[in-house]
């Protein structure tokens, strides 16, 4: 990365909400030149501009046409249509353009490779409800980085310079890596909803709920983190109590028939996982599949 660093490569950020912000900031403080941030929003270029030292403009081109690395963090829904606007209005010949969605493939690039621009997909596998959080979030994270393999190093250049790991995905593996982030991070808080649902009937209060169940999930995901899902798993799925996982189904039914059912569904992939433990004989998890699959 210091050859790169000493090269001061120009970057131009297209999009500048949350993530194409603390983009636009970090790498600025890492020895990239941001010259450019481009956003519909005057407020949000220029809260960029301001954290980054980048000219801001409402232009998509005219920032693009500054920079030699083009950094597209737009909405998903936005990136083809903004790729392909670019390649009609700026000579992209010998640039970089890299999007950071997890999801979308390097086709949604297309115009922008055919122009003779070399093109990227960099996602970091991180949440940012908002930007202090992206800013904290991004550096130390892990980016799936997709890309052609005389990329990559220079992809590894980038992604170091924040102090992240790389992870290299296959271009069509793309949607599958990104149903995985999700699994991880999006159904975690779903679930973790579910606790605040029946804490509010208890009479709790959200803080209340927060200060009790957040050390148990920090728990349970570093505890995932060290020894692995299996040995993680603790609870009567675990244990093949099927009195209390009973008395759990019941009660969640009286209180929230949904809940209780994602409760059931959730458990009932869950016996893959108690399977993979090998700890219960087989008859006591088929008993518990039966039950889970009870009206």
């Amino acid at each position: 990365m210091a050859g790169q660093r000493e090269e001061r490569q120009t970057v131009a950020v297209i999009g500048t909400g949350k993530v194409g912000t603390a983009m636009a900031h970090l790498l600025s403080r890492r020895g990239y030149d941001v010259v450019a941030v481009a956003d519909l929003s005057g407020e949000a270029r220029e809260r960029a501009a301001r954290l980054s030292g980048a000219v801001p403009r409402s232009s998509d081109a005219e920032a693009a046409g500054r920079a030699q690395v083009i950094i597209i963090t737009t909405p998903d829904g936005a990136i083809a249509e903004t790729c392909a606007r670019l390649a009609q209005a700026v000579p992209l010949a010998g640039k970089k353009v890299i999007h950071m969605s997890g999801a979308l493939s390097l086709g949604a690039l297309e115009p922008a490779r055919a122009a003779g621009a070399d093109v990227l997909s960099i996602h970091p596998m991180q949440t940012f409800a908002d930007l202090e959080g992206a800013e904290r979030s991004l550096p130390g994270s892990t980016f799936g980085v997709t890309c052609e393999p005389a990329l990559a190093d220079w992809a590894r250049g980038l992604v170091e310079a924040l102090d992240g790991r790389m992870m290299l995905v296959a271009d069509q593996d793309k949607v599958l890596y990104h149903a995985a982030a999700a699994v991880a991070c999006n159904l975690l808080a779903m679930v973790e909803y579910g606790a605040f649902v029946i804490s509010r009937r208890l009479g709790f209060s959200d803080e209340e709920c927060a200060r009790a169940f957040t050390p148990l999930a920090a728990a349970t995901v570093e505890n995932v983190s060290r020894l692995g899902p299996a040995a993680a798993l603790t609870g009567p799925l675990a244990r093949g109590d099927q009195a209390t996982l009973r008395a759990h189904i019941e009660a969640l039914q009286s209180l929230d028939p949904e809940l209780a059912n994602m409760y059931r569904v959730v458990s009932a992939w869950g016996l893959t996982l108690v399977e993979e433990r090998g700890v219960l004989p087989s008859e006591k998890v088929e008993s518990m599949r039966r039950l889970l699959a009870e009206d």
